[in-house]
């Protein structure tokens, strides 16, 4: 889940941290993910998903969470985004019980997909949930459902400076902004792996800007990326094709330049795109892309 290859390209700025460092803070635990985990992992021997397995998952971690003091907010997700890898219908064109219908079949296309893609997690029903908020409520720990995805809510709370990070294992939450993240908190280890936003913009030069754009080249929940664009590749794409280059004299003064408007998200993609049709290799970084996607197809 998450961009692809984004962990290995952060990996470098993890700070290993003491979990006893992290007495009275407060996190937001992504628990959707937590569920597609136990159920991929808490298995017979036959395979089949163990009965409850859900909800022992739960309550280890959770024991883990109480008794190093961590204060957690479980987070769950809401509706599934129409957007995810789904096409945008013309809706001008369209009547509005039309438009319904094909939502709904995106949306269970969607499911469909998702379920395919987390393995053997088709048997998640509302009442696991349930059971699972059940299970919360008894230790009087707090919880919500989140009107999209679970992250986003997670790091919405933490610009609003109601939780102190994020436990979770999904890379989408550095593009919703999510500033403090913990990973790898249940790996039978006494530290865990912390991931600061600018740490990971001060050391790997990744803003959100770029994360986003990032995942548009490798691949997410909401894109297909690039076949054979790999985590490297892709930070020379954008590298390569990010305006004007070091040296370059654009022509305009600096008071011009100090008035002049960010460059749109979408514009290194679109210029790579262009480029890409173009079939010109102008540049040692563009006669090896060319190079190696001929070698690879």
């Amino acid at each position: 889940m998450g961009v692809q290859g984004l962990w290995s390209l952060v990996g470098p700025a993890a700070r290993p941290t003491q979990l006893e460092s992290m007495r009275q803070k407060r996190v937001a635990v992504d628990a959707s993910i937590w569920i597609h985990q136990f159920m991929r992992t808490m298995r017979d021997k036959e395979g089949n998903a163990l009965r409850n397995g859900h909800l022992m998952g739960f309550f280890r971690r959770i024991c883990k969470l109480l008794f190093f003091d961590i204060k957690p907010v479980f987070v769950f997700d809401g509706g599934a985004p129409t957007l995810k890898r789904s096409t945008i219908v013309n809706i001008a064109s369209k009547k509005l019980e039309d438009v319904r219908t094909e939502l709904y079949k995106d949306l269970k296309e969607l499911n469909r997909q998702q379920r395919k893609e987390l393995g053997n997690s088709e048997d998640i029903t509302d009442q696991m949930v349930r059971d699972i908020q059940e299970l919360l409520k008894l230790f009087g720990i707090p919880y919500l459902v989140s009107p999209m995805e679970a992250e986003a809510q997670c790091a919405t709370l933490e610009a609003l400076k109601l939780v102190d990070g994020t436990v979770t294992d999904d890379s989408d939450v550095f593009l919703f902004g999510a500033s403090r993240v913990y990973k790898n908190m249940f790996n039978q280890q006494r530290y865990v792996e912390c991931y600061l936003a600018q740490d990971v913009e001060r050391e790997m030069l990744l803003t959100r800007k770029k994360l986003i754009q990032l995942a548009f080249l490798l691949g997410s929940d909401y894109t297909e990326g690039i076949p054979g664009v790999g985590p490297v590749a892709a930070m020379e794409i954008l590298s390569e094709f990010s305006g004007t280059k070091a040296g370059e004299d654009d022509g305009q003064d600096e008071a011009e330049d100090d008035d002049e408007e960010e460059e749109p998200l979408e514009a290194p993609l679109k210029r790579f795109k262009e480029w890409y049709n173009s079939g010109v290799d102008a540049t040692p970084f563009q006669k090896k892309f060319v190079s190696s996607s001929s070698s690879t197809s």
